[in-house]
């Protein structure tokens, strides 16, 4: 009984990140109505790793060179997931963002195959096909072949965190994952606040709006998410952890709908409903050796 307890603790705790997780999507879209994507991707990052780095300050001081290498290589690919999620968002809806970036959880098994060398199987095939037909609905208008510019750009970040997630599972098992992490979000920051500063105004003020964008996305969505997540995975199964984020596009929809005035023609609810089961299936049909769901 007390297993059971707390394992349902453990992933009522991952239900309150996932719902984190989607509200951070209008809170991104609500900041850069203030600042530019590179500047906000910078500050969100460097502050969630002084809070990372001082919420768990053992795990950094046994940083080792290997660590940062790698920590760097793995964080290429997660840079170019927030940097195409977080521009993408200035063009297209946070729900939109939150559905297809949900895309990356089918992505991941096509990329496990390639990275395998062996031929995908034919519940990946359909996954696949069900979550391009959800994105049809979803993203392109009646009557027209055009993937809209923001919905594209989030794609692009889809892959992105679909390649992460794969080179986390292969590259990060021999390093500390808090010290890991912490180099992959310091590469985060300063990778975006460098092309940040060269490219986009600074603000000439930081608002409250903004300052409370920051400050949850920074700490809440970044920093205490993973290290809850990281805490708590070894109550329950990555099956179940998934399932349980699985709910962060739907919470994405409701947040947007209740503070943007976002809402769904029945057309694109029918393409969320296919990308969310598209990632149900993924994930339950998913092998053991096969790389889970995770998120910085």
């Amino acid at each position: 009984m007390n297993t059971v307890s707390t394992r349902t603790r453990a992933e009522l705790v991952m239900f309150v990140i996932a719902f984190i997780w989607g509200a951070s999507f209008v809170m991104v879209k609500d900041a850069l109505y203030e600042i530019g994507p590179f500047l906000f991707l910078g500050l969100r990052f460097l502050l969630a790793f002084i809070i990372l780095a001082a919420l768990a300050w053992h795990s950094m001081k046994i940083i080792r060179i290997t660590t940062v290498s790698y920590g760097c290589l793995l964080g290429i690919f997660l840079l170019a997931g927030y940097v195409f999620q977080t521009v993408g968002l200035k063009y297209t809806t946070a729900s939109n963002a939150g559905f297809i970036s949900g895309i990356n959880v089918v992505l991941v098994p096509i990329i496990y195959t390639i990275f395998q060398r062996t031929l995908p199987e034919l519940k990946t095939i359909l996954t696949v096909l069900a979550a391009l037909a959800g994105l049809f609905f979803l993203s392109f208008p009646s009557n027209s072949l055009r993937l809209s510019y923001g919905d594209f750009l989030v794609l692009l970040s889809a892959f992105g965190f679909a390649f992460h997630i794969v080179c986390v599972d292969r590259f990060s098992h021999h390093h500390n994952a808090v010290a890991i992490t912490a180099v992959q979000i310091l590469f985060v920051g300063i990778m975006s606040l460098i092309v940040g500063l060269s490219s986009e105004p600074w603000p000439g003020h930081i608002s409250a709006r903004l300052g409370g964008d920051l400050l949850v996305t920074s700490v809440f969505a970044t920093s205490l998410a993973f290290l809850m997540q990281n805490a708590l995975q070894k109550y329950s199964t990555p099956t179940r952890f998934a399932i349980v984020l699985t709910t962060e596009p739907v919470f994405a929809a409701v947040v947007a709908y209740i503070w943007a005035g976002e809402s769904f023609t029945y057309r694109a609810l029918g393409g969320a409903a296919l990308i969310l089961g598209s990632m149900l299936i993924s994930i339950l049909t998913r092998k053991p050796k096969e790389p889970t769901v995770e998120q910085i």
